[in-house]
């Protein structure tokens, strides 16, 4: 088996290169491509391919013929899709785009990383929607997802190449970019604690519920859709979580219980996420039974990790 992996040097494209090469069954061969050089990792080839370059993407493509696709370089931050909004839709969808061309000449299934944020206002009606719900984003980054799974629907359909869609819900864990709340929190109170910032965590909106997943549980869920690729069927799609959306103020005060510094809380409007919808969670259900998969990783623990992870790099 050859798998192939796009977004290699993103926060769940090294997991999943490194999970990969863990439990490796002699003959499975690896590829990670990024836009940007990437450290060597042994057992996987590391390749520099810009997505937005077609020619040198076919070419990758076509000399690796990959089995399985696992594609993951997209813009996963809400917020920075919002700052820069032909940026995401460039990345997301041309990239998107030249990789499915690319995919439609082999015969290899590919298996796009989507988000649960797809749904976006259909949260107002069910904050824990499952499959059958239809999406109505209202944020860049879940249009442009959205449009990424029928640019691959139409496309490879058309082409008679296999592909599926998983939705995770939001994923968390050490090393992620302080642009998300959990790994923000983290970062601030390690400053905090070795005086390197004022006593004052900056924060948004307390009041927003998510379904928290770590990014050890979303790389799990790639490993077993490919230990079931075969069995899946074509174009399915699954909503990867915990099925528990839990308060940005419960994160909040876990850590609080993590740390013996004091300090207080600024609210500050330009960290508060891009759309009126609060309670956003998902329905993991139909994965679980089309393949075993549950999430083994209990929110505190993820939290303990991310925080002592940020301590090491406050070092």
């Amino acid at each position: 088996m050859r798998v192939l992996v796009t977004g290699a040097g993103d926060f769940l494209g090294r997991r999943l290169l490194e999970a990969l090469r863990r439990d490796r069954p002699e003959g499975r061969r690896i590829l990670g491509i990024d836009r940007h050089p990437q450290p060597p990792l042994d057992g996987v080839t590391l390749l520099d391919v810009d997505p937005f370059e077609a020619d040198t993407l076919n070419a990758a493509v076509a000399d690796f013929d990959p089995t399985v696709v696992f594609h993951l370089a997209a813009l996963a931050s809400v917020a920075r899709s919002s700052e820069t909004p032909a940026y995401a839709w460039r990345a997301d969808l041309l990239g998107t785009l030249n990789l499915a061309e690319a995919v439609a000449r082999t015969r290899a299934t590919l298996v796009f990383l989507s988000s649960t944020v797809v749904y976006g206002a259909a949260f107002r009606d069910k904050p824990r929607p499952d499959e059958a719900v239809t999406p109505r984003p209202d944020t860049i980054s879940g249009r442009t997802k959205s449009a990424c799974e029928y640019i691959l629907r139409d496309v490879l359909a058309n082409a008679g190449v296999k592909h599926l869609v998983l939705r995770p819900a939001n994923y968390i864990g050490p090393g992620q970019s302080e642009t998300f709340a959990a790994a923000s929190f983290a970062g601030q109170i390690a400053r905090i604690e070795r005086g390197l910032a004022p006593p004052t965590l900056a924060v948004g909106d307390l009041a927003a519920g998510r379904d928290f997943i770590d990014v050890s549980d979303v790389t799990a869920a790639c490993l077993r859709v490919l230990d079931r690729v075969e069995e899946l069927p074509d174009g399915g799609i699954y909503n990867v979580g915990t099925g528990i959306v839990t308060p940005v103020s419960a994160i909040l005060d876990a850590f609080r219980g993590l740390t013996d510094a004091a300090f207080t809380v600024q609210v500050e409007p330009d960290r508060t996420r891009p759309t009126g919808v609060r309670s956003q969670g998902c329905d993991p259900s139909a994965f679980m039974a089309a393949t075993g998969w549950t999430p083994a990783i209990p929110l505190p623990e993820s939290l303990a990790a991310m925080l002592d992870a940020a301590r090491e790099r406050e070092g």
